[in-house]
């Protein structure tokens, strides 16, 4: 069984600053990094092999990309910050400009296998290096229902479905377009990024929560309390801690290559 420690970075490389950032993204770039497979799936529930209601459905994609980017019918805000932190046994804990902790997150371990944990590929407050993790969140939600509401109204049930399909993908695309600017400012990354980004071989992994390694949607309100997206970038939490506008995605980003997902 692999212990906690052989998964802590070995090097830890120094972010470019540690100020925030408030992102308003160029939609032609968040579509031409789209997850196609993603995008189908949302959809029409497609499957590869359905190549008639595939083409039909890109077809009516590159429509609505042509007339929400002339008319910015959509946008794009997002930020994004890194921090130092540290990890104590199952917890990272995030620090502030005045180096005391700020918030803390705790996740599960696995119960066999490795036993991996998030805090694992963070380095330990007890060895005495201070590490750093970036958090971010996006949206590409602003204007998603109005557009929507206005071809269901128009009797469009197609497009009025695909706004929302787009809207959903898009985000996913911003996060990955973010994701490489976090690793830029890192100095981690890829020299010849490849289009689209999910398709690199990238140092370090982003996670975000309500998914199986952090299940707990209450962090969210520690990632809000650290990253305040709500007034530039529109992002809110609903009392269940799910972002509104539903186009959008947050995460907690790790430079360590040794990072993998799993599951507990």
């Amino acid at each position: 069984m692999t212990g906690a420690g052989a998964y802590y970075p070995d090097d830890i490389p120094v972010p470019a600053d540690l100020e925030r950032h408030f992102v308003e993204q160029a939609l032609p770039e968040l579509f031409d990094n789209i997850d196609e497979a993603m995008f189908s799936l949302r959809f029409l529930g497609l499957k590869k092999s359905n190549e008639r209601k595939k083409a039909e459905a890109f077809r009516l994609l590159g429509e609505l990309k042509e007339e929400v980017v002339s008319k910015g019918l959509l946008k794009a805000r997002g930020v994004y910050r890194f921090f130092p932190v540290n990890s104590e046994g199952d917890s990272i804990h995030f620090y502030g400009a005045d180096g005391e902790k700020a918030e803390t997150f705790v996740f599960p371990r696995q119960a066999a296998k490795e036993r991996l944990c998030l805090a694992d590929f963070a380095a330990p407050a007890a060895g005495g290096r201070r590490d750093y993790a970036a958090l971010l969140a996006v949206t590409c939600g602003e204007g998603v229902l109005a557009l929507s509401r206005r071809e269901r109204e128009a009797g469009n049930y197609v497009r009025s479905y695909l706004v929302e399909a787009v809207a959903l993908t898009l985000a996913e695309a911003f996060a990955e377009v973010l994701h490489y600017r976090i690793r830029r400012d890192w100095g981690i990354a890829e020299e010849h990024p490849v289009v689209p980004l999910l398709r690199s071989r990238y140092r370090g992994k982003r996670y975000s929560f309500g998914y199986p390694v952090c299940p707990d949607l209450d962090n969210q309100k520690g990632l809000f309390a650290l990253l305040k997206p709500e007034a530039d970038a529109g992002i809110k939490l609903t009392d269940g801690f799910m972002m509104d506008p539903e186009a959008s995605v947050s995460a907690i980003v790790f430079h360590n290559p040794k990072a993998v997902y799993f599951g507990v």
